[in-house]
């Protein structure tokens, strides 16, 4: 049996066996509304950023993800709304979402503390299809019905902050559903994600970040994320991060003009991937359109 079909036998299996899993980003940083819609419009103007990351470079079969959202602040700079895509490809596997945000922002709370809340409303799809698969037991069922299913889907966020530090919390799936129309195949699972970061001024020219995110399902691995970055100028980031247990790299974002960032982030595996993947790459443009508010207090490089 090659490579291709052992890998995708795996992948048959764990959705067969656990729950729906998010994929995961190492530029989320990047693009927090992706998962927290409490973020939207915080940023004071009109942002819209893609990232397309390439996961085990290596491997026939290996997951494929392109994330885009759009986000800006609205009505009279207390409401901010959004809209964010994902598509995820796994072999055969293939899952999509298309979310709306809406977030409001409450006054200041005390010496520069602030707080926001967020909803996504959309929907997400999931299906395979194992007829293009070499299959050990061609009669099997599942294997000869291609399955996709899409369902309604929300989420909720919230968010506090000051313009140095953040702490989130955020549910992008509040509802909980079995994937199959006849038997269960799978399962859609509520995620939590907490995440946090301290920006640290050295000087004038050069700022310091730390930052972690927690993710947990149920039926699935915590997923720890741990970022260290090193800002110069507030136009170049260099940083390293690890995601415990299973992988470290490095990460970088350059501002080419007033409007236009870049970003690029590679990790390599820890576990038993190592010897066989050339590590996951992931790139990522982002722009921003129209003039930052004076009233807007966002906490910086986040």
């Amino acid at each position: 049996m090659n490579r291709y079909v052992l890998t995708l036998g795996a992948i048959f299996c764990t959705i067969l066996s656990w729950s729906q899993q998010d994929p995961q980003v190492t530029l989320y940083l990047r693009n927090p509304v992706q998962y927290n819609p409490a973020h939207a419009g915080l940023d004071g103007t009109l942002r819209a950023t893609a990232i397309t990351r390439i996961q085990w470079t290596g491997w026939e079969g290996a997951p494929r993800s392109q994330f885009f959202s759009a986000h800006a602040p609205a009505w009279r700079e207390q409401v901010g709304l959004g809209i964010s895509m994902m598509n995820d490809v796994s072999g055969v596997r293939v899952q999509r979402e298309v979310m709306g945000q809406a977030s409001y922002r409450l006054p200041e709370l005390w010496r520069g503390i602030r707080a926001s809340a967020g909803l996504s409303l959309g929907f997400e799809s999931a299906g395979f299809d194992f007829q293009r698969l070499d299959m050990t037991h061609a009669d099997d069922p599942i294997a000869n019905q291609p399955f996709n299913q899409t369902w309604f889907a929300a989420g909720f966020g919230m968010l506090v902050h000051s313009d140095a530090w953040y702490i989130s919390l955020a549910l992008p799936q509040l509802m909980e559903r079995q994937l199959g129309q006849f038997q269960p195949q799978g399962s859609s699972k509520r995620h939590r994600y907490i995440s946090g970061g301290y920006t640290y001024e050295a000087n004038a020219f050069v700022s310091l970040r730390g930052a972690a995110l927690w993710k947990w399902a149920v039926d699935a691995p915590m997923a720890w994320d741990v970022n260290v970055e090193c800002w110069l100028y507030d136009v170049l980031s260099l940083g390293v991060f690890a995601r415990i247990n299973e992988g470290a790299g490095v990460q970088a974002t350059y501002l080419v003009n007033g409007g236009l960032r870049v970003h690029y982030g590679v990790d390599f595996p820890t576990n038993g991937l190592m010897h066989r993947s050339f590590g996951s790459h992931e790139i990522g443009v982002a722009w921003d359109y129209g003039q930052r508010s004076v009233h807007y207090v966002s906490p910086r490089h986040f």
